[in-house]
């Protein structure tokens, strides 16, 4: 049985961030009162770059969002630093994004993205800006005629303020490119703002099935925040390379390489502001006794861009064999070092994470059966303690 309580040596985050190392001990997730549907979390798509076509129109709202309190923003400007953005799933395929204040527990509803007269979409990523004032969500909210016209349902990036108004489109319509190709599909998702907050790096990918094989590959592409014409971002192309994450204090850019054509390209690997095909490995993705497989989601930095933590799965080893459990890592950019913080109970995963920026909290999502919530963790404590925040089983993708 993997223990209750873990005895791993871990980097304590707070040390991370003022440059220097430590040791505590945390409690494993558990997965007591989790219940209900899961937070809609996307999958990942392939293929090449596809070409842009017209940009479609600009909606107003998102719909209504209830106020806040206890710190929450209740209108345009910007988030508070100790709030973080969440998805609840209302049903199946329509989500809300909600603002929570990490003290005090205070949240409300940013959008139920109605705005456009439907009864609501999915949300497949969302990022916040530099300066906690713009919000970018992947969703296929507010198609037009143009989008309609494709005969191909593909998910728009959309800007907003952090009262749920003020919507703009920031991606094009993509024409349907797939050549009579059998459930050909084009992904649209995974957004992050680059450093400056001048653009957004996304996953953009193309992918169909031959026989029942699944073809394509996903790659990032950069947009300007302000809208305009997506171009691709390099990378390496023996890879999906995807879930885009950035260094806040250097602009480098982490990104997952899965599915290569040689399995030791696959990892999280650090990339220049500008891309390249060079970019060095920082997690390899392994197998055995204390390698670990990262998570198909965005890492979350620190502030100031010493380390970052991760969601992952890692085997560690038990009497005589080795059993693989769900876990969140944190890697420390000075000293190269990647330590477990947080180790799942059997039966349980760890689906995303985010730390704050001045790494005093941190909150992830834990999936267990099929259904996920928020788990907590106030760094600031003397005995940091591993607590359930969300009891409705459809709550999940935290982002500070």
């Amino acid at each position: 049985m993997i223990p209750t309580k873990n005895s791993w040596p871990v980097l304590s985050l707070v040390a991370i961030a003022a440059s220097s190392t430590s040791a505590c001990t945390i409690e494993t997730a558990s997965s007591t009162g989790t219940s209900g549907t899961s937070g809609g979390a996307g999958t990942s798509g392939a293929g090449g770059a596809g070409s842009s076509g017209s940009s479609g129109s600009t909606g107003t709202s998102g719909g209504t969002g209830a106020s806040g309190s206890g710190g929450s923003p209740t209108g345009a400007g910007a988030l508070p630093a100790g709030t973080f953005l969440y998805v609840r799933a209302e049903t199946a395929d329509h989500d809300h994004l909600i603002a929570r204040d990490f003290a005090t527990g205070a949240e409300r509803v940013v959008t139920d993205l109605r705005g456009d007269g439907s009864e609501g979409w999915e949300i497949w990523g969302h990022t916040l800006s530099p300066d906690r004032t713009r919000i970018v969500l992947a969703s296929l909210y507010g198609p037009t005629k143009e989008d309609n016209d494709t005969h191909l349902a593909t998910r728009r990036l959309w800007s907003l303020a952090t009262d749920g108004t003020d919507f703009r489109r920031l991606t094009p319509v993509f024409p349907n490119d797939g050549g009579g190709r059998t459930n050909f599909q084009i992904s649209v998702d995974a957004p992050m703002f680059t450093a400056d907050g001048a653009g957004i790096l996304y996953d953009f990918g193309n992918w169909w099935y031959e026989g029942t094989s699944l073809q394509g590959g996903s790659f990032p592409w950069r947009v300007p925040a302000g809208g305009g014409l997506p171009e691709p971002f390099p990378t390496v192309l023996s890879c999906t390379v995807i879930e885009p994450s950035v260094n806040p204090a250097t602009g480098e850019i982490l990104l997952i390489h899965s599915v290569c054509v040689n399995s030791e390209d696959q990892g999280i690997f650090l990339y220049p502001r500008a891309g390249g095909t060079s970019p060095v490995k920082l997690v390899d993705e392994g197998y055995g006794a204390g390698q670990v497989r990262p998570s198909l989601t965005p890492a979350s930095w620190l502030g100031d861009g010493s380390g970052f933590v991760f969601a992952g799965t890692i085997n560690i080893p038990v009497d005589d064999t080795t059993v693989e459990t769900g876990a969140l890592l944190v890697y420390d950019m000075a000293t190269a070092m990647m330590s477990p913080l947080v180790l799942a109970e059997p039966g349980t995963y760890i689906d995303s994470v985010t730390i704050a920026p001045d790494a005093t909290s941190l909150v992830y999502c834990l999936r267990h059966d099929d259904v996920t919530d928020l788990h907590a963790i106030d760094l600031t404590q003397a005995e940091p303690e591993d607590k359930p925040i969300t009891t409705d089983g459809k709550s999940c993708s935290p982002a500070f």
